[in-house]
């Protein structure tokens, strides 16, 4: 009888890890990565092709993120403001969807063009959030 037992509890311990639940429906995602740059405008007038890249690099840039709806606009309760890091870099994890990107005024700066992008499942999208720098070099 002993051995009937110990043969028993090990059946349910062998058995035990091979039963899975079913995990949930996940949302597919994808990454959106990018950078945040502020120009202040090229010094003074070229005669040569354009020499000037005025975009640099924005360390700590706010702006805001929001998941648009199938005729454009955003869908209330998903904007959220984001910041990125030290090199003006940011990296986000998002279910797949197209979204506003806002950049927010702050110190330098009074914002600038809004940007729209889609975010794919299982694919990594790049974008560049540009922010308008005052005062502007002419």
């Amino acid at each position: 009888m002993f051995r009937l037992i110990t043969i028993g509890i090990s059946a349910v311990v062998c058995i035990g890890p091979t039963v899975s639940v079913a995990n949930p429906a996940t949302t597919p995602s994808g990454r959106l990565t990018g950078k945040t740059q502020i120009s202040f405008g090229c010094p003074g007038p070229t005669t040569e092709p354009p020499s000037c890249n005025p975009w640099r690099p924005f360390a700590h840039a706010r702006f805001s993120l929001a998941q648009r709806a199938s005729r454009g606009d955003p869908i209330p309760g998903t904007r959220r403001a984001v910041a990125s890091d030290a090199r003006g870099r940011f990296v986000l994890r998002l279910p797949a969807g197209s979204y506003l990107i806002t950049p927010l005024p702050q110190q330098n700066t009074h914002g600038g063009t809004p940007v729209i992008v889609h975010v794919r499942a299982g694919e990594s999208t790049i974008t560049f959030v540009r922010f308008e720098g005052f005062p502007q070099m002419e």
